[in-house]
């Protein structure tokens, strides 16, 4: 976290009557990014920026930059841009005169964030104070260039662990664990009664891309002459991922020479979607039985599953399955596996003591 909440601050903090500021909290994701205000207002959209191709694609859209899901609707004709990679903003490295590739890397994740903030539309002269999920392990600087990509749209940023959001929403200040399972990131939070340090906290690489990207080429390898995209392959996840046994055959329509053909796909889905599934239980056997013994039950018996890939079915069984030798297992998925860390992200925002925001 880039700032910490002593107990006494927490004891001192109070609902706040001012109505001058916009409370707003950020999960920043490689896929999708979503947002919620003290307002009351909830945002999700797709984390990429798109600038026409050409003159055509200008005249088309009347705009010279589109944001989210409209870039999608539109990919065709726009140059896409995705500013999240791995959960934290990518920027390119270049030596000399940048093109116009490099530049537009380097403006998206700025215009992207002053998009989003863009849409809750502050009113003039209010206050915005922002608090934005990052991946367990990101880095100083990766805190801080999303710091950086806010200077001039908000008054205050706070950049904090995501899946400690999701706990602080939840209201999971005791023994538990958080698994947020996104796009690009799996990230792992042991909570027990304090702000969690670096060893409560994990991340890896082994998320819902990796996902993308094999089911892709499983189906490419056994249907070498479909017409299929990664798009598509990501589609047919996001509607059909299970892990553990199915008792349905899972059928897709494809175009096969020319034809439109019923595939089953069904092996190709349980072998994709359990790839992440090694590393999520063993990196939970590790944080549980490294904690002190007395309470190894606690977190055992409070997991939760937050993260858009955490819908997957069979997913809560199949880990209690993984971790069972370590005795009773309970893994419960969050309601709202969208707005979890934006909500988490406000309650922070809306917690923290005025004089705290006005000091950072």
């Amino acid at each position: 976290m880039a700032t910490d909440i002593t107990a006494d601050q927490a004891a001192k903090t109070q609902q706040n009557t001012e109505q001058d500021i916009l409370y707003i909290g950020l999960d920043l994701g490689t896929s999708q990014s979503a947002l919620a205000t003290n307002s009351g207002l909830r945002i999700n959209t797709a984390s990429v920026v798109g600038w026409p191709k050409d003159l055509i694609s200008f005249k088309l859209h009347q705009k010279t930059i589109l944001f989210g899901d409209e870039c999608m609707r539109n990919r065709m004709s726009v140059d896409l841009f995705f500013p999240l990679e791995k959960g934290i903003i990518s920027l390119p490295s270049h030596k000399g005169k940048k093109s116009e590739d490099t530049e537009r890397k380097e403006a998206a994740p700025v215009e992207f964030i002053k998009y989003m903030i863009s849409l809750v539309e502050p009113r003039e002269n209010q206050q915005v104070y922002l608090v934005v999920g990052a991946p367990a392990e990101a880095t100083a600087d990766d805190k801080q260039a999303i710091i950086n990509a806010t200077e001039g749209s908000v008054d205050s940023v706070l950049v904090v662990s995501q899946p400690f959001l999701v706990a602080y929403g939840l209201g999971m200040y005791g023994f538990s664990l958080v698994v947020d399972i996104g796009a690009g990131t799996l990230d792992i939070c042991r909570m027990h009664g304090t702000i969690p340090d670096e060893s409560d906290q994990r991340t890896s690489y082994k998320a819902g891309t990796l996902i993308d990207d094999l089911l892709f080429d499983l189906l490419k390898t056994r249907y070498p002459d479909a017409q299929l995209t990664k798009m598509m392959a990501r589609q047919f996840k996001e509607k059909y991922a299970y892990v553990g046994e199915m008792n349905e055959q899972i059928s897709v329509e494809l175009l096969l020479d020319g034809k439109l053909s019923r595939c089953d796909i069904t092996r190709e889905m349980k072998e994709a979607c359990e790839s992440i599934l090694p590393d999520i239980i063993s990196t939970l056997r590790e944080l549980i039985a490294g904690f002190d013994p007395e309470f190894q039950a606690d977190l055992r018996e409070n997991i939760m599953l937050a993260g858009c890939v955490s819908r997957m079915k069979g997913l809560p069984q199949a880990i209690e399955q993984g971790l069972s030798e370590l005795g009773p297992v309970r893994v419960d998925t969050v309601d709202d596996p969208v707005f979890a860390g934006a909500i988490g992200a406000l309650k922070l925002g809306q917690d923290m003591p005025l004089s705290e925001w006005r000091r950072m």
